[in-house]
């Protein structure tokens, strides 16, 4: 729900924030009344930070406080609170966590508490670190049954129901075509939902393995796919474009004097990259080949299947489109002979090999998805989502979440020779997926920032091809024998 209030729309710089609620609420009830003695803590504020990230489920964060007045002892706080929060970039979607309209956040621990830099005894710093609710569910209840049906079904009961998480946020559902029986062995409810998220196979991408993870507008399951694309069809569009400005630039608008709040939004502060290599990693993880041999006891049947990078790349939507549609060229891996073997390292399925066991019509009518569905395309995928991260510290809005796409624009640094007029980056600029966010509400300085990490699994521009023979290496060397050459001396 966007801000209603017309001050509250006027963006007046990059990083601005409204931060209208910011309360403690005790495990204990007020005197003669019903509700929770609740603390406003906005005074003693210093700075706040949320996390989502789609590799966790559950939304954290904390507040860093210069308290004058104990709240600390005279609630008290001992982990047993909730914590009320809204916040919003003017005229943006509002971070909302308020009591009787959604869960509120629990919090968890104190730390670092420590003398205020002030005559004052009385004041002290510390910093209180917060979970969403559910994490406290998940940590007190276990499941030992049986779900039968589309996974997502099962997901979705664990969320909502009140045997287990008990979330009255909303879950976004990516629906799957998968229809198994699965029994839980007595296991906390979010590890469940990472054992039913490995049956899950797409109904609109040929993919499996789904993530479920929490961002501020609820709770999501879906495979990383359609993180990428819309309804199966067309590439999912981007949120928010970032360019690297020059200085002078940015903060001016048309006549060079007034400030043009738009270009602020999508100039980074700073950016670097992680991992953007790692050829000896990414072949032991099976990211260019692998093989799944599975074993079927009850027909005694064995099969083999080999995962080829190059050959699949064409069969799934990735960062980078061909006018909205899927590529089959623009690998971030380049299609290239390895040495003087006449293949490429696609070619090699050994790199990685995984044997499993697949029995069908285990549970009559209920089927286990293939695992030849499922493993080499899911271990060849998460690997490359594991490297080429890009890293952004950028203005902060409350209407980005993890999961959603960006572009980042990065200056060419120098000419390559295939592509002289290329002035943009063909590699490293282009579409971005979020894997992780940080808001930083700075309430001293009024400003709000992001620290992005986000990752591309295409690039913008296809990479040259290198499927020329190498013909150039030296002959083998002769061998030597040590206690011969100790003889020679």
């Amino acid at each position: 729900m966007a801000a209603s209030d017309n001050q509250d729309n006027i963006l007046d710089y990059a990083g601005a924030f409204k931060l209208k609620t910011c309360n403690i609420l005790s495990y204990r009830k007020s005197n003669n009344s019903e509700k929770a003695v609740r603390q406003n803590i906005l005074p003693q504020l210093l700075n706040l930070s949320l996390v989502e990230d789609v590799t966790q489920p559950c939304l954290s964060g904390h507040i860093d406080v210069n308290d004058g007045i104990d709240f600390r002892t005279m609630l008290p706080i001992t982990g047993m609170e909730k914590l009320e929060l809204r916040v919003f970039t003017p005229g943006q979607d509002e971070i909302k966590f308020i009591e009787g309209e959604t869960d509120c956040f629990n919090i968890y621990k104190i730390e670092k508490i420590r003398g205020a830099n002030s005559m004052s005894s009385r004041e002290s710093m510390y910093r209180i670190h917060f979970v969403s609710r559910e994490a406290y569910r998940n940590s007190t209840v276990r499941i030992s049954r049986a779900f039968a049906g589309p996974v997502e079904d099962a997901v979705l009961e664990i969320v909502k129901d009140k045997k287990y998480l008990d979330s009255r946020k909303v879950c976004h559902l990516e629906p799957t075509v998968s229809n198994t029986k699965v029994v839980i062995p007595n296991l906390k409810p979010i590890k469940t939902i990472k054992m039913l998220s490995d049956f899950a196979i797409s109904e609109k991408y040929k993919n499996a393995g789904y993530v479920f993870y929490e961002t501020t507008k609820g709770f999501n399951f879906r495979s990383f796919e359609s993180m990428m694309a819309m309804d199966g069809t067309v590439a999912r569009p981007s949120i928010e474009k970032y360019a690297m400005q020059p200085a002078n630039l940015r903060g001016a608008g048309n006549d060079g004097m007034e400030k043009n709040v738009r270009m602020d939004l999508q100039s980074p502060d700073s950016y670097s990259f992680e991992n953007v290599v790692n050829t000896l990693e990414e072949l032991n993880k099976g990211l260019y080949a692998n093989r799944l041999v599975t074993h079927d006891i009850y027909n005694k049947k064995i099969q083999t299947f080999n995962y080829d990078y190059h050959q699949e790349f064409g069969q799934h939507y990735h960062t980078e489109h061909q006018e909205g549609g899927k590529s089959d060229t623009k690998y971030i891996k380049p299609l290239a002979y390895y040495e003087d073997t006449g293949k490429t390292l696609s070619d090699f399925s050994m790199a990685k090999l995984m044997n499993v066991v697949d029995t069908q019509k285990v549970h009559n009518d209920y089927d286990f998805p293939k695992p030849e569905d499922i493993l080499p395309n899911k271990v060849s995928q998460r690997t490359q989502l594991g490297n080429h991260h890009l890293l952004l510290s950028v203005p902060g809005q409350t209407r980005i979440n993890a999961g959603n796409i960006i572009t980042f624009n990065l200056p060419l640094q120098r000419k390559v020779a295939h592509d002289q007029g290329q002035e943009t980056n063909p590699y490293y600029s282009g579409r971005y997926l979020i894997l992780s966010l940080k808001h930083k509400f700075d309430i001293i300085q009024q400003k709000h920032t992001m620290n992005i990490r986000a990752v591309k699994d295409a690039v913008m521009t296809d990479l040259p091809k290198g499927l020329d023979e190498i013909t150039n290496l030296k002959e083998h060397q002769g061998d030597v024998n040590i206690y011969e050459e100790d003889v020679r001396g």
